[in-house]
């Protein structure tokens, strides 16, 4: 795709490794407006390099929240906050957590175009990450109502989402910070 291809010498700049021969990609819109989807939980892309170009319309609001790479001592901690402007792009590592917040006002349209590189699949940093010890409790704005298994001390879960309680992976129980207590024991959900 001719998009891919003008995109790839940047992928390859910023990111050896996975943002190098890509061979497959997967691109899609989404929207954020009242009524509707007004933010994204956090969580990683099934990319390898991610592009996300802001479209428009006119909106307040729905910040990206990065954090760190998933697996990483901070995976869970704020690294920062991006501003959508209609006609800029934001790129980032699939690995990286993020999540858009509430839109407060108007309608946002992004395009984001998912980056695939079997090479990169096949090589031992895709195929075993390094995973570590979480340096602490996460920060609030970084944590995930469907993968963690800590989200409820640390906010509400929102309306229609309290199902997920109990059933999060995150973090991984040789990885999780010291005095990691979750949300919910599996003998109170019955499993």
């Amino acid at each position: 795709d001719e998009l891919q291809r003008m995109l790839q010498p940047l992928g390859e700049l910023l990111f050896p490794g996975p943002g190098c021969v890509w061979d497959g990609h997967h691109c899609f819109i989404v929207r954020y407006r009242e009524g509707e989807d007004l933010g994204l939980d956090i969580h990683t892309d099934d990319a390898d390099v991610t592009f996300n170009i802001c479209l428009g319309l006119d909106f307040e609001g729905a910040g990206l929240q990065f954090c760190g790479l998933m697996g990483a001592a901070n995976h869970r901690k704020r690294t920062h906050t991006y501003r959508h402007v209609k006609g800029t792009c934001v790129c980032h590592l699939g690995r990286k957590r993020h999540g858009a917040d509430d839109i407060s006002s108007g309608e946002r349209l992004n395009m984001i175009l998912w980056n695939h590189s079997s090479t990169y699949r096949s090589s031992n940093e895709y195929r075993e990450p390094p995973y570590v010890k979480e340096e602490g409790p996460p920060d609030a704005v970084c944590v995930s109502y469907t993968h963690d298994r800590d989200y409820g001390l640390f906010k509400a879960y929102p309306t229609g989402k309290e199902h997920l309680k109990g059933r999060g992976w995150c973090p991984p129980s040789e990885f999780q910070y010291e005095g990691f207590k979750p949300d919910c024991d599996k003998a109170s959900r019955g499993g």
